[in-house]
C-alpha cells in the first residue's frame, strides 16, 4: 500500500489568501484554560476545547483549513469528517469549533488524533535513517545508513548530528500494524501520512485545501 504525506495548500488559486486563518480570542477568554495551548499532542483533554479561528474575507472555506497556531491535529469541514470515518483511523477525537467568514459562523471540526503505537509495529530489522551532507545546496550525498533499534537509540542517534543532517531512510512495518489509512512517523521526522485509498477518495469527492505527495520512505507488510 502506497502511502503520501498530507499538507495543508498555499496554492491562492484554492485558498483565495495566504494565510487563510487567524486565531481569534474574546474578551474575557484564556487559551492557556480551555482553548489550544491547554492542548496535549498525546493526551485528550478532559474538556471540550474553546478553539475558534477566523477566515480573512478574501480566503476561500476549504475543506481543510491550517491549524495554526496549534501545533498539531486537523481543522476539517463536515464533508471531509464524513469521509475520514469510514476509514481505519489511530485514536482520535473530533472536536466542534467555530470559523468565522464574514458573516457567518461555519463548524468545523477539530481533528486530534494520536499515534502511540509507532515503536510497537516498526520491523526494527528492515528500518533505518540516513545521515547525509549537502554536496552543493540542490545535492545531497548520503554518507551511511544507521539501522533503527530503538526510540532511545534514535534520539542518541541524532543528537550527534547536526539538525538537518539526519533523515528518515526507509521505514517498514511488521506484519501485525493494523494498516491505518492516517498515520504518523514518530522517528527523526514526524510526517502525517494518509493512505492510497484514503487519498484518492478525497480527490475524488472534490475535497479541497490540501496537498499530498507520494513517501516511498514508509512500507507496510502486504
Amino acid at each position: 500500500m502506497n502511502y503520501y504525506t498530507i499538507n495543508t495548500s498555499d496554492d491562492l488559486k484554492i485558498i483565495g489568501h495566504y494565510p487563510q486563518t487567524r486565531i481569534r480570542v474574546d474578551s474575557g477568554e484564556n487559551v492557556r484554560v480551555d482553548g489550544y495551548l491547554a492542548m496535549k499532542a498525546n493526551d485528550f483533554p478532559d474538556f471540550v476545547p474553546n478553539f475558534k479561528l477566523e477566515l480573512h474575507h478574501k480566503a476561500k472555506p476549504t475543506n481543510f483549513l491550517p491549524k495554526d497556531p496549534a501545533s498539531f491535529g486537523w481543522i476539517i469541514d463536515d464533508k471531509l469528517k464524513s469521509i475520514i470515518e469510514k476509514y481505519k483511523l489511530p485514536r482520535h477525537h473530533f472536536y466542534k469549533i467555530k470559523v468565522y467568514h464574514k458573516n457567518e459562523i461555519l463548524n468545523y471540526y477539530w481533528f486530534h488524533y494520536i499515534v502511540d503505537d509507532f515503536w510497537d509495529f516498526i520491523d526494527t530489522d528492515k528500518s533505518y535513517v540516513e545521515v547525509f551532507k549537502f554536496e552543493t545546496p540542490f545535492d545531497i550525498k548520503v554518507i551511511k545508513n544507521i539501522p533503527i533499534i530503538s526510540q532511545n537509540q534514535i534520539i542518541e542517534e541524532e543528537e550527534k548530528y547536526d539538525y538537518g543532517n539526519i533523515r528518515i531512510g526507509s521505514i517498514k512495518m511488521n506484519k501485525y500494524f493494523p494498516k491505518y489509512d492516517l498515520y504518523q512517523t514518530r522517528c527523526i521526522n514526524y510526517n502525517t501520512i494518509i493512505s492510497e485509498n484514503l487519498r484518492n477518495d478525497l480527490i475524488k469527492e472534490g475535497m479541497t485545501g490540501f496537498e499530498t505527495k507520494l513517501y516511498d520512505k514508509f512500507e507496510t507488510t502486504d
